[in-house]
């Protein structure tokens, strides 16, 4: 595994423990944190099925763009940047019925 491998790694582990700590303090506990490339991605999983919700797409080590699922699973970019405790907050907030639990 190459040094920029293992490092996209470890930080995808860090972003994804972060993400599940902030959505447990709002009892989002249905939520999940995956790490994917450079995305750290928000799903929800029944009977063993992925439902993907929201990205955070890593823009440098500590930035992260928004991103939202469309019904279709799909990928929307927002405008949205920030931390990754800034853009939970934001999500919880803002675009709390993406992160419904249905």
């Amino acid at each position: 595994m190459s040094q920029d491998a293992q490092m996209r790694r470890i930080m995808n582990q860090h972003g994804c423990a972060q993400i599940e700590d902030l959505l447990k303090e709002q009892n989002l506990t249905h939520l999940k944190a995956q790490g994917r490339g450079d995305h750290l991605v928000i799903y929800s999983e029944e009977d063993g099925e992925k439902d993907s919700r929201a990205r955070l797409s890593r823009l440098s080590s500590d930035l992260y763009q928004l991103g939202l699922a469309d019904h279709n699973g799909r990928w929307e970019s927002t405008p949205f940047t920030g931390t990754i405790p800034e853009l939970i907050q934001m999500l919880t907030e803002q675009f709390s019925w993406v992160l419904t639990d249905y």
